[in-house]
This record gives C-alpha cells, sequence and structure tokens, in this order.
C-alpha cells in the first residue's frame, strides 16, 4: 500500500470516527434537553445554562489556550521517536495544566460574588460559584488528557472517550434533576465534570511516557511558547464571541428577536451537519501536519490531500443539506423556523470555502507563526463581522448566507496568497477541480429552489444528489480501494 493511500485512509477515518462520536453527542444532546425540560422546566434550563455560560468566560480566560497550543508541540515530539523529548513535552504540558486548573478556581472564587451579581442581579449564587470551581480540577485535567490523546493521535481512544463521557454525563445528572429537581443543577453540574473525569483517568493509561525531573524555572521556560500560542489563541476567541455578541445585539436592535433566533437555529443546523469535518481536521488532521511541518514535501502533500478528501465528503454532504433543508427544518426545529432556510441555502455554498480556509489556517499554526496567524484571524473576523452588518441590514436573513459566502472567498484568497508568497505553497489542480465541481452541483440546486420552488425542485434536486454521490464515491475510490474497506468491515463485525 503505497503512502498516498495510506493517507487518504487516514483522513477517511479519522472523518468517519469523528462524524460518528458527532451524531452521537447530538443525539445524547437531545435526550438530555428533552429529559431535563421535562424535570426541571424551562427555569432550571436557563439557571443551569446561566451557569455554564459564567463557568465558560473564567475557563476561556484561566486556560490561557494551553491544550489547544500544546497539540502541535505534543505532535512534533511524538513523531520524532525521541522518548526524552516527549517525556519532557507531557511533563511541561500536565505542570501547565495544573497551573491553569488552580488559576481558574482562584478566579472563580475570586469573583464568585461579581459573577453571582453580574449574571443573577444578586449575589444569592455567590456559594454556588465557589463550589462550582471545583469543575475546573476535573474539567482541566480530563481536558489534558484528551489533548494528550490528540497529540499522540490515538484517535480510537479519543472517540470511545468523547463517546462513553457524553453518556456517564447523562447517567449522573438525570438521577440528580429527578430527585432535586431546580436545586440540582449545581451537584448536576459537579457531578458531571467529575464522571467525565473518571471516564478520562481510565484513558490516561493508554498514553506512556518515562518520568523525567524537570524544576518548576525549566518547566515554565520550555512552556512559554506553547503559553505564548495559547494566548493568542484565547485572545482569538474572545475576539469571535466578541463579534458575535455585537452581530447579536445588531440584529437584534436593527430587526426583531426573531431573526435572531432564525439566525442561530439556521447556523446550528449547518454547523451540526458538516461540524463531523471540521472536528477531525481539528482532531486529526493537525496534529498529523504538526508531525511534518518541518518536512516541506510531507506536509505539503498532507494539506492537499486533505483538501481533496474534504472537499469529496462535503460534496456529498452538501447536496443533501441544501436538498433537504426544509425537511430538516420541520424535523429538527418546526415549521416557524422555515424562513431561515434562505439563510441556509447561501450559508451552504461558503462551507467548501470554509474548508479550504481551515486546512491553510493550520498550515499557520502548525508553522508556528504566531503573529501571523492572529493578525489573519483579526482580519477575517473584521471582514465577517463588517459583511454581516451590511448584507443583513439591506437583504435580512438571506443576506446574512451571502454574507457568509463572499466573506469565505476572500478569507480564502487571502490564505493563498500567503502560503504562496510565505511558504511557496499551491494547491494542486485536482483540489480546484473538486472545489468547481461541488460548487457547480451546490449552484445547480440553489437555481432549481430559486427558478422552480418547492415541491418541483425536489425532482431536479434529486437528480443532482444521486449524480453528485456516484461521482464522489468514484473520486473517493480512486484514491483508496472501497470495497476492500467495505469487505475488512464486515469482517470485523463478524469476528
Amino acid at each position: 500500500m503505497n503512502t498516498k493511500t495510506t493517507n487518504y485512509k487516514s483522513i477517511f477515518k479519522a472523518t468517519s470516527i469523528f462524524g460518528g462520536v458527532q451524531v452521537f453527542n447530538i443525539l445524547i444532546t437531545l435526550v438530555r434537553s428533552k429529559a431535563v425540560a421535562i424535570l426541571i422546566g424551562t427555569a432550571g434550563m436557563g439557571l443551569n445554562g446561566l451557569f455554564n455560560s459564567g463557568l465558560n468566560l473564567i475557563r476561556t480566560l484561566s486556560s490561557l489556550g494551553i491544550a489547544e497550543s500544546a497539540v502541535r508541540d505534543i505532535s512534533k515530539a511524538h513523531s520524532s521517536e525521541n522518548e526524552i523529548e516527549m517525556a519532557t513535552t507531557a511533563t511541561v504540558f500536565k505542570r501547565l495544566i495544573w497551573f491553569t486548573a488552580a488559576l481558574g478556581i482562584i478566579l472563580t472564587v475570586a469573583f464568585s460574588s461579581v459573577l453571582s451579581r453580574f449574571t443573577f442581579n444578586s449575589t444569592e449564587h455567590t456559594t454556588s460559584y465557589i463550589l462550582l470551581s471545583s469543575t475546573f480540577i476535573f474539567g482541566t485535567l480530563s481536558g489534558g488528557i484528551y489533548t494528550l490523546l490528540r497529540g499522540t493521535r490515538q484517535i480510537k481512544y479519543l472517540a470511545q472517550a468523547n463517546v462513553f463521557g457524553a453518556i456517564i454525563g447523562l447517567l449522573v445528572a438525570l438521577p440528580i434533576f429527578y430527585f432535586y429537581g431546580i436545586k440540582g443543577v449545581v451537584p448536576a453540574i459537579i457531578a458531571t465534570a467529575f464522571g467525565n473525569y473518571l471516564v478520562s483517568l481510565f484513558y490516561k493509561n493508554k498514553i506512556k511516557f518515562q518520568k523525567i525531573d524537570l524544576s518548576w524555572t525549566e518547566t515554565f521556560v520550555l512552556g512559554k511558547p506553547m503559553v505564548i500560542l495559547g494566548l493568542s489563541l484565547t485572545i482569538i476567541n474572545l475576539l469571535s464571541s466578541g463579534i458575535a455578541f455585537v452581530l447579536n445585539v445588531y440584529i437584534t436592535k436593527t430587526g426583531t428577536l426573531s431573526d435572531l433566533g432564525l439566525y442561530n437555529a439556521g447556523l446550528a443546523i449547518v454547523d451540526g451537519y458538516v461540524g463531523m469535518v471540521f472536528t477531525a481536521m481539528a482532531t486529526d488532521y493537525y496534529p498529523r501536519l504538526s508531525s511534518v511541518i518541518h518536512e516541506e514535501t510531507k506536509w505539503k502533500q498532507l494539506v492537499n490531500e486533505q483538501a481533496e478528501l474534504v472537499l469529496i465528503i462535503l460534496s456529498m454532504v452538501l447536496v443533501l443539506l441544501i436538498s433537504t433543508t426544509p425537511i430538516l427544518i420541520r424535523i429538527l426545529l418546526s415549521k416557524e423556523f422555515l424562513a431561515a432556510k434562505d439563510l441556509i441555502f447561501w450559508a451552504v455554498l461558503a462551507i467548501p470555502l470554509k474548508g479550504l480556509v481551515f486546512v491553510t489556517g493550520f498550515v499557520i499554526l502548525a508553522k508556528g507563526d504566531n503573529k501571523l496567524f492572529f493578525t489573519i484571524e483579526i482580519i477575517a473576523n473584521l471582514i465577517i463581522l463588517v459583511f454581516n452588518l451590511f448584507f443583513y441590514k439591506y437583504f435580512g436573513l438571506e443576506g446574512m448566507g451571502i454574507s457568509m459566502l463572499i466573506s469565505y472567498s476572500l478569507s480564502l484568497i487571502l490564505m493563498l496568497y500567503i502560503l504562496k508568497s510565505r511558504y511557496s505553497f499551491e494547491f494542486y489542480s485536482e483540489v480546484f477541480r473538486l472545489f468547481f465541481k461541488v460548487f457547480f452541483a451546490l449552484s445547480l440546486c440553489l437555481i432549481s429552489i430559486k427558478w422552480l420552488g418547492y415541491p418541483y425542485a425536489y425532482i431536479p434536486e434529486a437528480i443532482i444528489v444521486i449524480v453528485t454521490i456516484v461521482f464522489s464515491l468514484r473520486d473517493l475510490n480512486k484514491r483508496m480501494n472501497l470495497k476492500e474497506i467495505y469487505m475488512n468491515f464486515k469482517s470485523k463485525l463478524k469476528s
């Protein structure tokens, strides 16, 4: 089996695994939300959401982005097959994780009354926030174990940990809500975090590295690059959250609260539907890219192979999404949300562009060009904000989808220019061929919808879906033997 076929199989395997995990987590979330709604009502769900939003704010600040930034260093150390380097990197990371956990506890306790007053307009929940500070120990340590699994590319164990963590979280929370009702919100959050931590401890034994002595001074010196990149990622996350907040406020004030609900619902459907591709990239592609980033031929080949498979998988997923949008809205939400369909149609056209932006963006992150990555993220976020504000003002919800299409087009042009000038990187012609194929199919679907309307558009859409899936499977088969993969899967089920 040649290297290219092995790489394609690895990418496809990761996408399939984490796609399955995401579907499972969505189902668990739906079950949990339904059960929680029955057991503690809307007030209880609101209380649960408020507590989690406060904790997430502290978590974003106290984590210093270490869990994300460390993936690159752990991947490099693991691929070097140097036991000392791996042990040193892992030890530095584990100590920094303990530091961020302690920082989270200190900040939560110190600002518990402020959080209570800001969230609930009173200090009556100060004690609750102090108790909830314990979740930073469980959450941060389990997150650290998952980061080590990511960095060492143990995707099978990482997927299992995610699935079992979701199940344990559900099994732990529901009895508490059943017996204590709304008073069980705080205990349930703590118990869920502890349950996830217990699951992660089982998988901790899958990560083996030797003990090594490091002073705290050496730890902070060696961990400085992780912290610097982590802080950049933290600022970017805060910037994204801030831009989302500004946009939400603008929609509410310029339009209606209903528009805001439709916008968020539309994005939730699109993100949930294609999230498996982007989750797989962050979980598998980024560590693999980081491990070969100093070998020019290998990383350039890997980026192109990832781009090809992302486009092939998205082509099948997106034609199904755009063709079944009204049906999905009725199933997942209700007919009241059908007004979001035009937003979804245009947003779907933007997803292949977003896929290529992500594929290329990880290159800069893996290279460790922190300032460049930070600058690009600021520019890209501002582009999205400006276009969203403009298009919503003049074209309403549908304009938000068009804005996504234009924003990601500009972002991709910017990324390709930077990668060409800085790293002499270009996509293979095959990547552009696959991109125009999926974009053409999605455009035909949109034209059918706009020209024929429903239900007449379903006929040409069905033809486009069938043709697209057939050609996409052919493209997949050219890169890996699908029959062989199916036979291997079938034999595993029988054994």
